[in-house]
């Protein structure tokens, strides 16, 4: 009867199987009168054995009445065993050796200790295992039966390998091998072979191993699957394991197929979660949602935790899709049915699901939720160390987030201890690690460093070269900032150096990417370009769409950085196909907002718009807080662009808020970047200097220096408005050495700002010939990149040259070339500016009312509150127009509107013109001693920004008007140039 129960087909009873038993039955108690019984009963293993049983049975409070039959103990310790509920299995086991020992039953006796084996293999009680698995072998081969025999000599080989023993676990599994071929028993040579498959790949001798993976297919091959289904469940966990999934795939769905064919239910149950589990792991969510869903359908006609695991599953599968909605559903109906009495694993799967919930409400910025559900997992993680681990450093991680520093130290502390007490060293190398960010963080560096340090010395010991690495560029970083400068770019190129040797030796796709981003984060494009493309061939081959679809997203993002716009959408576009086939919504997002940085990168900014309002939708939608921030300072960039400044300062600051919740300091450095920019463009200049310098230091911190570039190129910005040329010029020259140093190639867009920003201050210092040279070269790299925007600026710069040097034909050719791209970008305020840049011009041809026409155009285009630079120079134009037609009054209104805008924000150049202005208007209504006030309040400012020819059209201002002389030169009368800041 107990063969009617078997999990193996080939082990359950036929006919011929039942009348050969029978007959060995007894029908009364046997007397041990054979040898065989004789040397049973004599015999030491078997007496020690059951004294074992016994000693066991009295010691377990099982609570269990003798019911039934013996062969009912067996059963039901099999069926217990399968289950997971490793106590009561055993109790059964032992309940079932008892009473088949008292009966003189060897061959059930050998069966139940067998059984016990199987538990305390399970539970990883390796002597134990090994003792029984001894056992059962010894009564198997006094009685002289092979079934027997040979199934524990295969257990007790299985066991070896686990311990270590190989020598041994060879010789053993070899014996079973032989006598399974002896006896014809196809079925335990596939059995024997898979395990001696296993034992050459623990010895890494993979080509012995694969003979003897494909002698085993070949007898499943010539047998039928239906006779051996779950061989090929068991061989397709391996190749899975082994990252060979397109056999794996092949094998479970054979395996399908047989126990369709079988109605086996259980089984086929099964072998849909691990098709799941395997598409899972390739990122191929709907297929494995499909398949989760098969197996959950069918559960609920089976009994247990499986259908319960088969939510977990599927809110794993829809966390990964960003579908938090179901993810949070699942996860919660999941903890409803983990009972604690279902078996002592309960525990550990209630704390991974409550830490699934915790990882999705931290994602959705519901921190006192997330810390609820953590805090719940250690609870249930108190008497397993490693989960428990596991659970302090995640809590301590949502702790450094939320600021709380010190809790955040006493929990990784904690971790820390019980790594170190496990000697797991590759947890407390990560732990150490995470510890030293912590105190990074807090400006703690001593203690920062003697961590990385710590940490350092066991990645390097463990050989562990990515993470040895990482820790080295944050060394770089801590000593980049303490301005020990030698000893970072030590730390630089020693890191540099691992990441070139990992990056040789590995074969897996996942480690190439991981390493070439890396790389990109410290500006070594064309190494980590060629482990991308390197990846991406690897994926290729091993036909796994998901690293091929990350190996081309960040191909797309590294040549979108590189300004390489046509291969960025290239690659960008096939990711996004990949992502999309595989039901990836995450990396179907991530994709699509890259699409949207190229499009924007182009200035095809209504197209960019939308798709990254489409992707805003989604990240709302989930409510992922991070994936929501970026996606808004993005849309900041895409709106201060279009000059919708008022929009993009609202976003910018939104961002600002959400990576200050998840203290994420890439995003805040962005955030403050892009604020600093749009203040700027709206004059706010109080409070422009702060962000750009909030900005620099954050990327300083993380050891970003094109972000450090960026930064100090809008200082440079800043300074060069405010009339303070000396550190304007300190700031470009800064951040153009750093874009050169990384390579112009990398990063043109960068570069030609920083040569833009150059050539505005030769052109204000009258050096002419360099600005026009820094203009064409910025050009070039505009028109290189295909930056549209940054081509319309130079024209328009250029035309403030030509201008400047009374070239007015020239000047206008700029202008309408600026004016072209402005219009053909529907750029507003782009248009404003060069209405304004024209007005000037014609001003200077003394055609007023073309002048005034185009100031006025300037003047609606570019609004006070969102321009306010480009709507004060207006508002300057218009005063100069009416102050040259005597309309003093008028004149006066414009300029003091002007005026009161350059003064708060302290852009002086523009500032002393507006004051010669209003002192030439105060001249001709007669009020001299307010006329000499504001032309020596020009002239102060003039010195103080060290321009002499402005102080010099001071002095002559003063000495016509002493001489109350009417032909008194004016910026409305001369020929006087007038660039406008922009």
């Amino acid at each position: 009867m107990s063969k009617c129960w078997s999990l193996y087909p080939t082990e359950r009873c036929n006919a011929a199987d039942c009348r050969k038993d029978i007959s060995f039955m007894p029908m009364k108690r046997p007397r041990a009168n054979g040898s065989v019984h004789e040397e049973l009963s004599r015999s030491s293993p078997l007496a020690g054995a059951m004294r074992e049983l016994h000693r066991r049975l009295r010691k377990s409070d099982t609570g269990h009445e003798h019911l039934g039959t013996l062969d009912t103990y067996l059963e039901r310790g099999r069926r217990l065993l399968h289950a997971g509920r490793f106590a009561e299995a055993e109790s059964n086991f032992i309940l079932a050796g008892d009473s088949y020992a008292q009966s003189d039953f060897h061959i059930g006796c050998a069966d139940a200790i067998h059984g016990l084996g199987e538990v305390y293999g399970a539970q990883k009680m390796l002597d134990r295992a090994e003792l029984c698995f001894a056992t059962a072998k010894w009564i198997g081969t006094v009685l002289r039966n092979n079934e027997r025999t040979s199934q524990a000599t295969l257990r007790l080989g299985v066991v070896s390998r686990r311990q270590g023993k190989l020598s041994k676990a060879k010789e053993l599994l070899a014996e079973a091998l032989q006598i399974y071929t002896k006896m014809g028993n196809d079925y335990g040579c596939i059995n024997t072979l898979y395990e001696l498959g296993r034992l050459y790949l623990q010895q890494d001798l993979r080509v012995e191993a694969e003979t003897r993976f494909s002698e085993a297919l070949q007898i499943c091959a010539s047998i039928g699957d239906n006779q051996c289904a779950d061989m090929l469940q068991r061989f397709g966990s391996l190749y899975a394991q082994e990252r060979q999934y397109s056999k794996a795939e092949e094998l479970y769905t054979r395996a399908l197929s047989a126990w369709m064919s079988l109605s086996r239910n259980t089984e086929r149950a099964l072998t849909h979660r691990q098709l799941g589990d395997l598409y899972r792991d390739r990122s191929r969510y709907t297929e494995a949602e499909d398949h989760y869903k098969q197996a959950f359908t069918i559960y609920p006609r089976i009994p247990g935790l499986d259908r319960v695991i088969m939510r977990d599953r599927l809110a794993e599968v829809y966390l990964k899709q960003g579908r938090y909605t179901e993810a949070e559903e699942h996860c919660t109906q999941a903890l409803k049915y983990w009972p604690p009495e279902w078996n002592e694993n309960t525990s550990q799967y209630r704390a991974g699901t409550l830490q699934k919930l915790g990882d999705l409400y931290w994602t959705q910025g519901r921190y006192s939720k997330a810390r609820d559900h953590l805090t719940k997992a250690i609870d249930l993680t108190l008497k397993q160390d490693r989960p428990k681990a596991g659970v302090f450093r995640e809590l301590a991680g949502l702790s450094q987030v939320q600021g709380q520093y010190s809790e955040a130290s006493d929990l990784f502390t904690r971790a820390l201890s019980i790594y170190t007490s496990l000697k797991d060293e590759s947890n407390r190398a990560k732990t150490l690690h995470r510890l030293g960010d912590l105190h990074w963080r807090q400006g703690r560096y001593s203690k920062a460093e003697e961590y990385f340090t710590e940490a350092r010395a066991v990645y390097a010991s463990l050989g562990s070269k990515f993470s040895h690495a990482k820790v080295l560029f944050q060394l770089a970083n801590f000593y980049q900032v303490q301005d020990c400068h030698l000893e970072a770019e030590k730390h630089c190129t020693e890191a540099m150096a691992l990441l070139t040797s990992v990056g040789a030796e590995s074969d897996n796709a996942e480690m190439l990417c991981k390493v070439g981003q890396l790389l990109q984060q410290y500006n070594q494009y064309s190494k980590a370009e060629e482990l991308f493309t390197e990846a991406l061939q690897l994926s290729a081959l091993e036909k796994d769409d998901s690293s091929r679809a990350k190996s081309l997203w960040k191909l797309g993002e590294l040549y979108l950085r590189q300004a390489r716009y046509s291969s960025a959408e290239e690659s960008l576009t096939m990711a996004l196909q990949i992502y999309t086939s595989l039901g990836d919504y995450l990396g179907q997002n991530g994709a699509q907002s890259s699409l949207a940085d190229v499009l924007r990168s182009q200035c095809c900014l209504v197209d960019a718009e939308a798709a990254f309002q489409a992707v805003a939708a989604f990240y709302d939608q989930i409510g992922h807080s991070l994936g929501a921030a970026y996606i808004k300072c993005k849309l900041g960039d895409t709106y201060r662009q279009q000059g919708k400044h008022g929009e993009a300062f609202k976003l910018y600051r939104e961002a600002q808020n959400l990576f200050e919740k998840c203290n994420y300091i890439p995003g805040l450095a962005d955030a403050a970047f892009g604020l600093g920019h749009v203040l700027r463009l709206q004059g706010r200049y109080s409070r422009v200097r702060s962000c750009f310098f909030e900005a620099r230091n954050l990327y300083a911190s993380i050891g970003n220096q094109i972000g450090v570039a960026e930064a100090t190129c809008g200082m440079g910005d800043l300074y060069r408005l405010q009339g303070k040329y000396s550190k304007a010029d300190e700031s470009y020259i800064e951040a153009r050495s750093t874009y050169e140093r990384v390579g112009s190639e990398n990063h043109p867009v960068g570069l030609a700002g920083a040569i833009c920003g150059l050539a505005y201050i030769h052109c204000s210092q009258g050096r002419h010939s360099e600005a026009h040279s820094c203009f064409e070269e910025a050009k070039s790299l505009y028109d290189g990149a295909g930056n549209k925007l940054g081509v319309a600026e130079t024209f328009c710069g250029m035309g403030d040259l030509h201008r400047s040097q009374g070239d007015y034909l020239k000047a206008e050719e700029s202008y309408t070339e600026a004016q072209t791209i402005y219009r053909q970008l529907d750029h507003s305020p782009g248009v404003g500016e060069v209405a304004c840049g024209l007005g000037y011009l014609r001003r200077m041809q003394s055609r007023d009312l073309e002048a005034e026409s185009l100031f006025n155009e300037a003047r609606t285009l570019c609004s006070e509150e969102e321009h306010g630079l480009s709507a004060a120079n207006a508002a300057l134009g218009l005063a100069i127009v009416h102050l040259a037609r005597i309309e003093c009054d008028t004149a006066a209104s414009d300029v003091r509107k002007a005026l009161a805008f350059y003064t708060q924000a302290d852009v002086l150049p523009s500032k002393a013109r507006a004051l010669l202005i209003l002192a030439q208007i105060r001249g001709l209504e007669h009020h001299d001693d307010e006329s000499v006030a504001y032309i020596d309040e020009a002239s102060a400012i003039f010195s103080q920004i060290g321009d002499e020819k402005g102080v010099s059209l001071c002095r002559e201002h003063r000495l016509h008007l002493a001489h109350q002389n009417v032909e008194t030169p004016t910026l409305a009368s001369t020929k006087e140039q007038h660039v406008p800041a922009v």
